[in-house]
């Protein structure tokens, strides 16, 4: 009868743990993080009763969760790519959106500004065409400094979003530290019981943080998890945790760096960190933000450089040689005030510009320079060097190794760029140099032959204007018996004082100077023109002339205009291989592209995600029928316990009435 009581009890007392534990399961069936338990019951040892063992009922095990590390890791990993592929495309779809909205991208006012310089072209004196042309320069700088201004919004948004990550991380690690703690005590006080649910708060923590960079996770001895972030760095290590922190760069104050604390200094963590929110955003600034802002300062910088030098070549109403038509800043180049080196870089060729920045470092033997877009390196001695239309100057007096510099050369173009121009007759739309055939003293033309002479064009400015008219006179021997030519009057002294035209193998037009004396007219301006037809000598030893000379009446002057219109679609940037509109276009597409790739990757991700969640749920989750079914059995099962000890005390009672009779 004891031994029925004992069983009974033991089942009474069991199948009610069973109940709690299920009822536990039902009550956080919406909790996240929690996973489902479930109690080990372990049969009584039995008891040898004549020759056969009876048993003794059931004891409560250990609650255990049903819980798979594996699975949990994979997910912790697949949320960390998702956090990562999500941070950078919500960053890089805002940044596309922007660039390639026709009401607010560059492309639609770099059109409207070269239609208004064909206007300009088209009609050269007309007040009004001048009038809209600067109209059009200064809303395209107003577009300029209007990206830029959006770029810096948003690095300033990123930063914020970095300093808070920073922050969260911070407070999981706190709070994973204190729980780790609470593990340890309670390992300590029994090496059986399990805090099942305290084990799920640090794991819900675990997942949290994992959104917000890639960790690694290690399991102490006692129960408590050591968390590592980055290559290495230890986040949580017991009881312990560490202090993430945000410092401006040293080299670049816009740009944030993420600095980890340690007892004994802090360490720049910037370009070990990778995964979750925090990963992705870094991403998004060094392969979208960076690179865009860049590349929009690039326009603006071969943009400013081209339309200068062409327009400082023309001539504006007043016959006044013409002025820079915009202004942009230097390169930029930012040290640390412990570097004992010095450094200079310059503009030298804008076509061969990369929009990368640069690093410059001096590791004790010799400067390193570091193309950032590719980290492509190149060794630069002291002194001058050219390296991608940049001119690096470097004074190496005083170097200490570790010297560091970043050279950004086209980063604060755009938001530099001003318009120099504000008077309408300053518009340089004529060109400097005239042609025309010799007249006489009547102003009636001279010339007998048919030939003709195209109006000049110069390259530069120096020897304009003209001291006096070039005179181009023919003859059928002016190079010599039977080399006929022109002899040039007031141009390039001998052996430069003869152009050699035969009329009759030459007369669809030949260009000077020629391939035979390229710099013949270098000191005029860089000048060259076309001849074509057949000139005729009037006397011996002289015919047919030209006169090239100072343009004195320009105002209906439009060939400045044209080459200043002309420029929209000339190679001039990326080593020849793209005009300005293109450079911007390959930007847009570039981000559009990568926007797209990540948008796809972040969808396969989720999806990733979402198969990783699913295990673990079948696994962990809490099923409601299930548990509902377990429920009838332990109340099943604790009803016939108690009907048991109801049996046991009835027998009890029938013994005790024989007894006393």
């Amino acid at each position: 009868m004891s031994s029925i009581l004992s069983i009974g009890i033991s089942a009474l007392i069991s199948n009610r743990q069973g109940m709690d534990v299920t009822g536990h399961n039902i009550a956080n069936v919406n909790t996240e993080g929690y996973s489902r338990q479930r109690v080990d019951f372990t049969t009584r040892e039995p008891s040898m009763v004549g020759s056969n063992y009876i048993g003794n009922g059931v004891d409560p095990g250990q609650v255990r969760r049903v819980y798979d590390n594996y699975l949990a890791t994979q997910m912790r990993d697949s949320q960390s790519v998702t956090s990562e592929f999500d941070a950078y495309y919500a960053g890089a779809r805002r940044l596309d959106d922007l660039l390639a909205d026709p009401d607010v991208g560059l492309q639609p006012a770099l059109e409207d500004f070269f239609n208004a310089m064909q206007g300009l072209a088209d009609d050269p004196a007309s007040v009004p065409a001048r009038q809209v042309a600067l109209t059009e320069a200064q809303t395209l700088v107003d577009r300029f400094q209007y990206l830029d201004g959006e770029f810096n919004r948003y690095r300033d948004r990123l930063n914020d979003q970095v300093d808070f990550t920073a922050s969260e991380i911070n407070r999981i690690a706190e709070d994973l530290a204190q729980i780790n703690e609470r593990v340890a005590v309670a390992y300590g006080i029994t090496n059986k019981a399990i805090p099942n649910d305290l084990l799920d708060q640090r794991d819900q923590l675990i997942n949290d943080l994992s959104k917000l960079v890639d960790i690694q996770v290690l399991e102490q001895s006692d129960g408590a998890l050591n968390v590592f972030i980055g290559k290495g760095q230890a986040l949580v290590m017991a009881n312990q945790a560490a202090n993430l922190t945000t410092v401006p760069s040293n080299l670049d104050p816009s740009r944030l760096e993420i600095a980890f604390n340690f007892s004994f200094g802090t360490q720049i963590i910037t370009e070990q960190l990778s995964g979750g929110q925090i990963g992705g955003l870094l991403r998004y600034r060094d392969e979208i933000l960076d690179p865009a802002q860049n590349q929009v300062g690039l326009v603006a910088v071969g943009l400013a450089t081209n339309l200068n030098e062409q327009h400082r070549l023309g001539l504006d109403l007043d016959g006044i040689a013409g002025t820079d038509l915009f202004s942009t800043g230097a390169v930029q180049v930012l040290e640390p005030a412990a570097n004992g080196s010095s450094v200079t870089v310059a503009y030298d060729a804008i076509g061969n510009l990369t929009g990368s920045d640069y690093q410059l470092r001096y590791d004790g033997t010799d400067f390193i320079l570091t193309r950032l877009s590719d980290n492509t390196t190149s060794v630069l001695p002291p002194g001058l060097s050219v390296v991608d239309g940049l001119a690096i100057d470097i004074d190496p007096t005083g170097a200490l190794a570790g010297d560091i510099f970043e050279i950004q050369p086209t980063r604060n173009a755009a938001e530099l760029l001003s318009l120099q121009l504000h008077d309408v007759r300053k518009l340089a739309a004529a060109s400097p140099l005239h042609s025309q055939p010799a007249v006489d003293a009547n102003g009636n033309p001279a010339n007998t032959g048919n030939a003709r002479i195209s109006l000049p064009s110069n390259t530069h400015s120096v020897g304009l204007p003209l001291a006096a008219p070039i005179e181009l006179v023919y003859a059928d021997d002016a190079g010599g018996p039977g080399v006929p030519g022109f002899t040039i009057l007031n141009g390039p002294a001998p052996p430069n004082d003869f152009l050699a035209y035969d009329p009759a193998t030459e007369s669809a037009g030949k260009t000077f100077p020629d391939s035979t004396n390229p710099t013949q007219f270098d000191a005029f301006g860089g000048m060259s023109f076309s001849i074509s037809g057949i000139p005729q000598e009037l006397v011996a030893g002289s015919g047919d002339r030209f006169v090239i000379g100072n343009n004195s009446s320009g105002t209906s002057d439009n060939r400045n205009a044209l080459r200043l219109a002309n420029i929209q679609g000339m190679d001039l940037m990326h080593n020849g291989t793209a005009s300005l509109q293109e450079t911007y276009s390959q930007m847009v597409s570039d981000i559009g592209s990568k926007t797209h790739h990540a948008e796809v990757n972040l969808a396969a991700q989720e999806g990733l995600l979402a198969h990783s969640k699913a295990a673990l749920d079948e696994v962990s989750g809490v099923n409601l029928d299930e548990e509902a079914a377990k429920l009838i059995q332990f109340q099943q099962a604790y009803q016939a316990s108690a009907q048991m000890i109801t049996v046991a005390k009835t027998l009890f009672d029938t013994l005790l009435s024989a007894v006393a009779r």
